[in-house]
C-alpha cells in the first residue's frame, strides 16, 4: 500500500514539473491576458500585430530562439522588445560586444532589464502603468521630429515612459520623438554598431498599434537598420525556443524564476518526506494471529440456524441423544425419553445442581434456549465427571 502511494506521489509531481515546463516553454501561440511582448503572442499586450504589418510591407523577418551567448553568432538588425525574462550578465556583455562590433540593436526598455545599464539609459515615468487593467488605457502622445525616415509620422501614441534627458546616451543621440521635453525614440551609435532605442514598448503592442501609429516609426526605422536584409525578432527572452522548449523551459524556470526556486526546493522536500517515510525503523511488526471461533460463538450461530430453519425441537432431542450417548446409556423409548432421561438423572443420589437445571431447562418445551440447554449439558458432564 505504501509503494503504490509512495509512486502516485511522485508520479504527480513530476506531471506538476513537466506541466510548468510546458507553460513556460511551449512554443504554444497564447491569447488572452499573456503580456510578453511577443510576435508569437496574440494577447492584447502581444506583438504579432507588428510582425503583420512588417509582413504586409515585405521586410524580411527571423525569429531568434536562443541565447546571446554560448550559441550560435548574434545576427541583425536584432529586435529586442521588453524582454520578459532579463538576459544574463553573460547575456548582455555578448550582446554589448556584439553591438559594438558593429551590429544594430533596435531595443524597446523595461524596468529592471540589465540592458539599459549597459546602453547607458535611464527611464523616467510620464503615466501610471502599475496593473495590467491600467495598461488598457494609458499613455503619453509623443512628436515625431521631421527627417529622412520620420518625414510625415506626425505623432505616435501610448507612451508611459521615456528616456531621462541626462541619461549617457543621449549626450550624442539623435531624438526621433518626444513627449514634452523627454526623448522617447532615439537613434545613437554604440561603438562601431548603432542603437534604436524605444523608452516604452506599449505602442507596438497590438491593443495599441491601430491607433498609436507607432508601426509606421518602427517599421521605417527597421527598414532603414536592415538596408534590405532580415530583420530579427529576439523570442528567446519571451520563452520562447527551439524544438517546443519543454526542456529548455524547465531549465530556465527552475534556474532563473523565482518560482521555478520555490518549485525545485518544494521538490527536494517532497523526495526527502517519501524517503523518510518509506524508511523502516527496526524489524517489521509480525501480523496478529488468525482470529479463530469460540466453541459458545458455533453453538450460537448453529442455534440461530435451527431456529431459523424452525427445528428447534430436532436440536433439542440431538443434544439429549448426544448426552446419553456419553453417559453410556440408552434414550428411554417413546416422546418422552428425552425428559424421562433428565428426571432419573436429577433425582439420582449423587445429582447435583447442573442435573435439575437441565431437567428445568428441557421443560420449558418450545420456548427452551438451545444455547443454555447445550451449556446446561457442557456442565452436568463435568459435574458427573467430578463425583
Amino acid at each position: 500500500m505504501r509503494s503504490r502511494r509512495d509512486a502516485f506521489m511522485l508520479t504527480a509531481l513530476l506531471g506538476v514539473i513537466v506541466l510548468l515546463a510546458l507553460l513556460v516553454g511551449s512554443r504554444r501561440r497564447d491569447a488572452g491576458s499573456d503580456p510578453r511582448p511577443s510576435t508569437y503572442v496574440m494577447a492584447p499586450l502581444g506583438a504579432r500585430a507588428l510582425r503583420d504589418v512588417l509582413v504586409e510591407l515585405k521586410l524580411p523577418l527571423r525569429r531568434r530562439l536562443e541565447p546571446f551567448a554560448d550559441a550560435g553568432p548574434l545576427q541583425g538588425p536584432l529586435a529586442v522588445l521588453a524582454p520578459t525574462m532579463p538576459p544574463s550578465p553573460g547575456e548582455v556583455h555578448a550582446l554589448a560586444q556584439w553591438v559594438r562590433g558593429g551590429g544594430t540593436l533596435i531595443y524597446a526598455a523595461r524596468r529592471r532589464d540589465p540592458t539599459l545599464d549597459t546602453l547607458r539609459l535611464t527611464l523616467r515615468t510620464l503615466a501610471a502603468d502599475t496593473g495590467y487593467a491600467e495598461l488598457m488605457d494609458r499613455g503619453r502622445v509623443a512628436t515625431v521630429a521631421p527627417g529622412r525616415v520620420t518625414g510625415g509620422v506626425g505623432i505616435v501614441e501610448g507612451f508611459r515612459r521615456g528616456f531621462d534627458p541626462a541619461s549617457v546616451s543621449l549626450n550624442r543621440a539623435t531624438v526621433l520623438a518626444s513627449a514634452g521635453r523627454t526623448p522617447v525614440v532615439v537613434d545613437f551609435r554604440f561603438g562601431k554598431g548603432r542603437v534604436i532605442a524605444w523608452a516604452d514598448a506599449y505602442p507596438l503592442v497590438n491593443h495599441t498599434l491601430k491607433r498609436s501609429r507607432g508601426a509606421i516609426l518602427f517599421a521605417r526605422t527597421a527598414a532603414d537598420a536592415a538596408g534590405g536584409g532580415a530583420l530579427w525578432f529576439d523570442e528567446y527572452h519571451h520563452g520562447f525556443s527551439e524544438g517546443g522548449g519543454t526542456l529548455a523551459g524547465l531549465t530556465r524556470f527552475l534556474g532563473k524564476n523565482a518560482a521555478g526556486h520555490v518549485a525545485l526546493q518544494v521538490t527536494v522536500a517532497l523526495l526527502g518526506l517519501l524517503l523518510l517515510f518509506g524508511r523502516r525503523f527496526g524489524a517489521p511488526v509480525p501480523p496478529p494471529p488468525a482470529r479463530r471461533r469460540s466453541p459458545l460463538e458455533h453453538v450460537e450461530a448453529l442455534a440461530g440456524a435451527y431456529r431459523q430453519a424452525r427445528a428447534a425441537q430436532t436440536a433439542r432431542r440431538l443434544l439429549m441423544a448426544g448426552l446419553a450417548r456419553r453417559l453410556g446409556r440408552r434414550m428411554p423409548p417413546g416422546a418422552a425419553g428425552e425428559g424421562e432421561l433428565l428426571e432419573r438423572l436429577a433425582s439420582h443420589p449423587t445429582a447435583g445442581g447442573a442435573a435439575r437445571a437441565l431437567e428445568a431447562e428441557w421443560k420449558k418445551g418450545a420456548g427452551t434456549d438451545l444455547v443454555a440447554l447445550a451449556q446446561g449439558v457442557d456442565r452436568y458432564l463435568e459435574e458427573a465427571v467430578r463425583t
